[in-house]
């Protein structure tokens, strides 16, 4: 009872915030009773207000051990572990487990996120943490803090979600107004103190207000500009965003009365249409005065950074504008704050950073000034200050900044300050007799980090310079690798060292990515070297790369073979780098130069020697390197001349004179080389047009003959299809003649029947006499064979080819034959061919009529053997006569 006595008391001192008083009633609670679990956890509470971590942890391991189920002692714990980093693993166990009692809770989940946003790799995860607990307290209908809104912002921007932080700090502006403490919407008229904001990206820092005037545009001015108000407003002021109407907004440039000037130009509205102007009679009874007379309303901050709540939210928005490259919206809300708040640092240090990334390095004192009289001894602004100098190679101010920061012994600001040193020792290496002091100095400044920090990846870089100024490359190169693997490339001067290694060792492409991805992460991040402004970053870096080009192409050429054919493109590439460095530099740099000329003089050797190496050269090359040699000739003895007249050139004079004379001689041969390289490119050119004459002759001759080949394929085509036509005319006609001779002996039978024997006999020889087609001796022969074959008939006699020695007429005797290609005819009498084919048939007219003539004979021969033999159905006509011819001996008979 004594201890549960002692732990209300502590509990009332600790609400008071009397953590003392409240440490020893819980202490002594303890003691008393050493299982009471929440006597030991509010011991636990006052000893991390206290920062007393390790004992806060033993106090709550005790409380999780006796109360498994404590879902805040298993919360602090695992924030306490995670915090420490001693075992983040465990820590977040007990953070997963309290939500795991509690899933609902969305305090605990909130302690989770803000657990893992302690380490930058896991902001993404913190970020949905906050989400989710975001809304379990909308479910709940609990308000949101904008605490924990404005630490979402401030992870949307770390996360690059830069839309979605801008949401969040809109949030926590009106989560804070919400909570009552000022009200956004009181605007005065009156010019404030904080009235700086104009900017639309500001447009959470300020509004319109009514002026209660209207405003007239004078469309007497051309420009377009001119404005008369009806009254005077001593209120409104030059330089004011005003609005006129609903859309026309600008700014006054001058006021002369109740006369206006605008910076921006009025452009009417377009006149309205009759439908609409009928549409609107009702509503305005003056449509014109409506057009030009208009409300004028003055843009005035409003209250917002008046709190001092709001002022951390204002400074993040203020970084998003940075990062977002709204540069103008930042500097401007920058200044409204240390307007409103003068001692606000930070702003201070922020303008004073913009200054000196764009380039303003006197701008940028100005600020530092500033910040310096605000808070004097603020190690932040010293640290910006030594920076500077840093930039600006005023390497003793800049020891003394470091070193007094060094002697104050602040934490998280010595390794910097030794850092810091250490890089000024490293820079000042030039000097010989110091040369191994200052390397010696710069690694025990880098030594003393790492033994307090053997991660600090910054120290761990000059390390590995000091080891490549040593002349140790295998190990410098490990170094850096391993920063670059730690930092994640975020230490840009990782990837600048390891390309200088990979340069060192003859590694030229690798030494070229390291530094195009050096220029890239730069451009990226901002980040700078040791220069006074990132133009110079970049002519230093580009320099690099040109050396890299000229380098790689000195050792092709040394290979003296076929593999050293690229050399010239590499001069070309290192000549292309140093231009773009020397138009980089705002000053002229006479080394730059001379390097030029160098590289022009290198690349003219190559390509002059290039036929020494059977390598083919071309006039464009030639008059290149001609070009070159000319164009440095001059610039190499101006830089003489300029040694003359006392004017400081690094670069000794033997070694200008060495180029003169060097530039001179290949001019000379360069100009042999043209010439003749002309002749053989116009050799060259001749022969190619006697070879290109020839393949046009060759090819106009070869199109001649196809064409040749095709029209004698089209013209036998032409004959071929001739005589297809002819024969299927013919075989028209005979198919005709057939059908004819049919219906003929159909009506000749029906004459027959009626008729007598003696009346048909000259019928039907008249009829076959018809259907010969040719001389009467044809005829004679037909009345001979038609009574041979009679007698035969009735005598029975197996002797009928004997006695047929003339056969009937066939269709082949009628029409002639269509294969012949020429038939000659002798004293008027057919040929033996023709004879011995009398006897042809139906099938022989629809044979091959390509075939040659001893085939058609053949053919021919056995086809009339084959009728006279065995009589078939293509033989109608000689069957029908046969019978005919049989009807008419009977009838004589009888």
């Amino acid at each position: 009872i004594q201890a549960e006595s002692l732990f209300l008391h502590a509990r009332v001192y600790h609400v008071k915030d009397e953590m003392e008083r409240a440490k020893y009633f819980y202490d002594r609670a303890c003691k008393l009773a050493p299982d009471l679990s929440p006597a030991r956890f509010g011991l636990a509470q006052t000893k991390i207000w206290d920062r007393e971590y390790d004992v806060a942890e033993g106090e709550l391991r005790l409380v999780v051990k006796k109360a498994p189920s404590a879902t805040d002692a298993h919360a602090a714990l695992g924030l306490l572990m995670v915090k420490s980093g001693k075992d983040k693993k465990a820590g977040f166990s007990h953070i997963r487990k309290a939500i795991d009692l509690d899933p609902s809770n969305p305090d605990l989940v909130l302690l989770e996120a803000y657990a893992l946003q302690q380490q930058e790799s896991d902001y993404a995860s913190s970020l949905d943490r906050y989400t989710k607990a975001t809304k379990l307290m909308e479910e709940q209908g609990k308000n949101i803090s904008w605490i924990v809104l404005t630490n979402m912002g401030v992870l949307c921007y770390e996360t690059k979600k830069y839309k979605d932080a801008a949401d969040c700090y809109e949030k926590a502006f009106r989560a804070l107004e919400a909570e009552g403490n000022y009200d956004a919407n009181t605007v005065k008229l009156e010019v404030g103190e904080g009235d700086f904001t104009r900017h639309e990206e500001n447009h959470m820092f300020w509004k319109y207000v009514d002026t209660s005037a209207t405003a007239e545009f004078l469309s007497s001015d051309e420009l377009g500009l001119s404005w008369r108000l009806d009254k005077e407003i001593a209120a409104v002021k030059v330089g004011d965003h005003v609005r006129i109407g609903e859309e026309f907004q600008s700014e006054i440039v001058s006021i002369e009365g109740q006369d206006i000037k605008m910076k921006h130009k009025y452009v009417p509205p377009a006149p309205k249409t009759k439908a609409e102007e009928d549409n609107n009679n009702d509503e305005s009874s003056d449509p014109k005065d409506d057009e030009v007379k208009m409300e004028l309303f003055v843009k005035r901050a409003n209250e917002r950074l008046s709190n001092l709540s709001a002022l951390s939210i204002a400074f993040n928005l203020a970084r998003l504008h940075e990062a977002a490259g709204r540069i103008v919206a930042a500097v401007e809300l920058h200044k409204a704050i240390v307007k409103r708040h003068p001692s606000y640092v930070n702003s201070y240090l922020r303008l004073a950073c913009i200054a000196r990334d764009c380039g303003s390095l006197v701008d940028c004192s100005e600020w530092l000034k500033c910040a310096c009289a605000v808070a004097p001894g603020n190690p932040e602004v010293l640290i910006l200050v030594g920076n500077l100098h840093l930039s600006l190679c005023d390497w003793k101010p800049a020891q003394r900044v470091f070193t007094k920061l060094l002697e104050d012994n602040i934490p998280n600001v010595d390794a910097y300050s030794m850092l810091c040193l250490g890089n000024i020792y490293f820079d000042n290496l030039k000097t010989p007799e110091r040369y191994a002091k200052h390397l010696g100095h710069a690694a025990d400044y880098y030594r003393r980090i790492l033994q307090k920090d053997n991660a600090n990846a910054y120290a761990a870089n000059g390390i590995g310079t000091v080891l490549a100024e040593k002349g140790d490359l295998p190990r410098s190169k490990e170094i850096f690798n391993r920063v670059r693997e730690i930092s994640g490339d975020t230490i840009p001067d990782a990837l600048l060292n390891l390309g200088h290694i990979y340069l060192a060792l003859s590694k030229h492409n690798e030494a070229l990515q390291m530094y195009q991805n050096y220029m890239e992460r730069t451009n990226t991040a901002g980040a700078q070297i040791t220069s006074k402004n990132k133009d110079e970053d970049d002519a230093t870096v580009l320099l690099y790369v040109a050396f890299a080009y000229y380098d790689w192409a000195r050792q092709t050429e040394d290979l003296k073979d076929s593999k050293s054919a690229p050399a010239d493109e590499r001069y070309r590439k290192s000549i292309e780098y140093i231009e773009r460095a020397i138009e980089k530099g705002k000053k002229e740099n006479v080394v730059m130069r001379y390097n030029l000329c160098i590289a022009k003089l290198s690349i003219a050797n190559c390509i002059l020697r290039k036929p020494e190496k059977q390598l083919s050269r071309t006039v464009k090359e030639v008059q290149e390197a001609l070009d070159g040699l000319q164009e440095s000739l001059p610039k190499v003895q101006a830089m003489i001349q300029w040694k003359k007249e006392g004017k400081k050139v690094t670069i000794r004079t033997r070694s200008l004179e060495e180029f003169v004379q060097n530039c001179r001689a290949n001019i000379g041969n360069a100009q042999s080389a043209l010439d003749d390289e002309k002749n053989r490119e116009r050799e060259a050119f001749e022969k190619r047009e006697f070879q290109r004459t020839q393949a046009l002759a060759k090819l106009k001759e070869q199109q001649l003959e196809e064409l040749m080949r095709k029209e004698k394929e089209a013209r036998e085509q032409e004959e071929r299809d001739e005589k297809a036509r002819l024969k299927m005319e013919k075989v028209n006609s005979l198919v005709q003649n057939w059908e004819f001779e049919a219906k003929m002996k159909e009506e000749e039978m029906k004459k027959k029947k009626t008729k007598g024997v003696k009346e048909t006999k000259p019928e039907a020889v008249a009829m076959f006499d018809e259907d010969s087609s040719d001389e009467e001796d044809n005829n004679n022969m037909g009345k001979t064979q038609i009574q041979e074959d009679a007698t035969d008939m009735f005598e029975n006699t197996e002797n009928t080819e004997k006695n047929n020695s003339a056969p009937p007429p066939t269709d082949k005797d009628l029409f002639g034959d269509e294969d012949s290609e020429e038939e000659v005819f002798n004293d008027g009498e057919p040929p033996q061919e023709e004879k011995a084919a009398a006897g042809a048939t139906k099938q022989d007219l629809f044979g091959d009529s390509d075939s040659d003539d001893d085939e058609e004979q053949g053919g021919q021969t056995s086809s009339k053997r084959h009728n006279e033999d065995e009589p078939s159905a293509e033989n109608g006509g000689p069957q029908k006569k046969r019978r005919i011819e049989g009807e008419e001996d009977e009838a004589q008979l009888e």
